[in-house]
């Protein structure tokens, strides 16, 4: 009996190094990932400083059973550092078809974190990226939003700029000479922030004798009707690439009982939108792999839009952070903090309007040798909302991002990063009248003005 001939791995040369067919198919597959481990201070995640909620949350409850402080207040009961490893896996699969390449592209993988949330101890997750499929020019799965230019040399994600991933179906038209067209409906979940009809807390904090676990707002924002309406103009060029896009956002509030309403029984809406532009700019005449870009966006009803979460799948409902003192039997405290909402109550028939702001973030990476490169980002948030009866005010937000990163070899990356965040408020730290659930008005702890260091180191290899 004749053995039957065996099959080789050939290499697929069409879409660059790393393909190879798989046997019995014309299509071409790539696999890669990488290795990382990170260590943080004053910050979590992927380097997100402790300014924000809930992205950060779990810096402000150590994973002790005593302490019942949790965001945005900081006491000795927090973790001083974190560290995370995380493994990713990639497959990238493409096939020759006569309406051009069809594409696969998945990203996914695992984590272990020295404190896995707030007031828990360490743990592991799983991780997922990406996950779509594109044909013919239209791309269906979660991916990055069509409204953001994808654009980071960070290794956070800074908080003065949109970068969002999200479920959606797109198609793009290449126009010619670079130029392409693309309109996509995108799932809204990633995108709502949420509506603030009530004031934050029901008592204010200081020198109360009950134990409080932190602050944030009720909810009312009602379930999803409508998904995000993306449009965007590109343009692709040997010197850079520049983009204008705009966003349709639908915002869905549930009425207030206050008002008159069973919770979850009625709702209401109205459209927020955005509107958001860059350009990146190469400069090989500096060194080679040099470059530099600038975003910018304005929205009514989508503070996401603005970015202020620092990670590509959070929406931030607060800034700030408050440093606790004990004084005698009671507290006092030191700092900032003001809820994020894409809309407010303004009076007590259960009105709303929506709150709006505006970004701008600049970064600019430069190579010192090959194997040496830095990266620095300046950016801009400010956030104002309407007058309202829920203690809700404006604030501003600066950050200053720096890197260095050393590849001692190809593909492997040992560096730093250093992050200074402000958030400037509008009003004094106190506590302010705002409505309750039931009609009656509370003191609700606002306001402040503050700033943090953070960083961390990185290792990662990427295969």
């Amino acid at each position: 009996m004749k053995a039957s001939p065996a099959e080789y791995v050939k290499v697929c040369a069409t879409y660059g190094a790393g393909y190879f067919y798989i046997p019995g198919t014309d299509t071409c597959l790539k696999i890669g990932g990488l290795a990382r481990v990170d260590a943080y201070v004053n910050a979590v995640g992927t380097f997100i400083p402790t300014i924000v909620s809930p992205s950060a949350a779990t810096a402000f409850n150590g994973p002790g059973t005593a302490g019942g402080f949790g965001y945005p207040f900081r006491d000795d009961d927090d973790p001083q550092y974190l560290t995370r490893a995380r493994a990713v896996t990639e497959f990238d699969a493409r096939t020759q078809t006569e309406y051009g390449t069809l594409r696969s592209y998945v990203r996914f993988g695992a984590e272990w974190n020295s404190q896995a949330g707030a007031g828990v101890g360490a743990g592991s997750a799983l991780y997922f990226e990406r996950a779509f499929i594109q044909f013919s020019g239209f791309t269906f799965g979660y991916t990055q939003s069509f409204f953001d230019p994808g654009l980071d040399y960070m290794m956070t994600v800074p908080f003065t700029g949109s970068y969002n991933w999200t479920t959606l179906a797109a198609y793009t038209a290449q126009v010619g000479g670079g130029l392409s067209a693309t309109v996509s409906i995108e799932d809204a979940a990633n995108r709502t922030t949420g509506v603030q009809l009530t004031g934050s807390t029901v008592q204010p904090i200081f020198n109360i004798n009950t134990v409080a676990t932190g602050l944030s707002y009720t909810n009312f924002q009602a379930g999803q009707q409508l998904p995000d309406f993306v449009a965007n103009i590109r343009l692709d060029q040997a010197w850079g690439t520049a983009q204008i896009s705009g966003a349709l956002h639908q915002v869905v509030a549930t009425s207030p009982f206050y008002a008159g309403f069973v919770p979850g029984v009625n709702s209401s809406d109205m459209w927020g939108w955005a509107i958001g532009a860059h350009v990146e700019v190469k400069l090989p005449m500096l060194a080679p792999g040099d470059s530099a870009f600038i975003q910018a966006s304005y929205e009514q009803g989508g503070a996401n839009f603005l970015g202020l979460s620092g990670a590509g799948q959070a929406r931030s409902v607060a800034v700030g952070a408050i440093d606790l003192q004990q004084v005698g039997g009671g507290l006092s405290g030191t700092g900032a903090f003001y809820n994020i909402a894409d809309a407010v109550a303004t009076n007590l028939l259960g009105d709303y309007s929506l709150t709006s702001g505006w970004a701008v973030q600049g970064q600019f990476r430069h190579y010192w040798v090959p194997t040496v490169r830095s990266a620095f980002a300046l950016g801009y948030v400010s956030y104002q909302v309407p007058q309202n009866i829920v203690a809700a005010f404006d604030f501003n937000l600066y950050q200053a991002v720096f890197n260095t990163i050393w590849s001692p070899v190809k593909n492997v990356d040992v560096g730093f990063e250093v992050l200074y965040t402000k958030v400037d408020g509008s009003v004094p730290l106190g506590n302010y009248s705002a409505v309750n659930a039931t009609g009656g008005f509370q003191g609700s702890l606002v306001g402040g003005s503050t700033d943090i260091w953070s960083g961390g180191v990185r290792v990662q290899r990427i295969f």
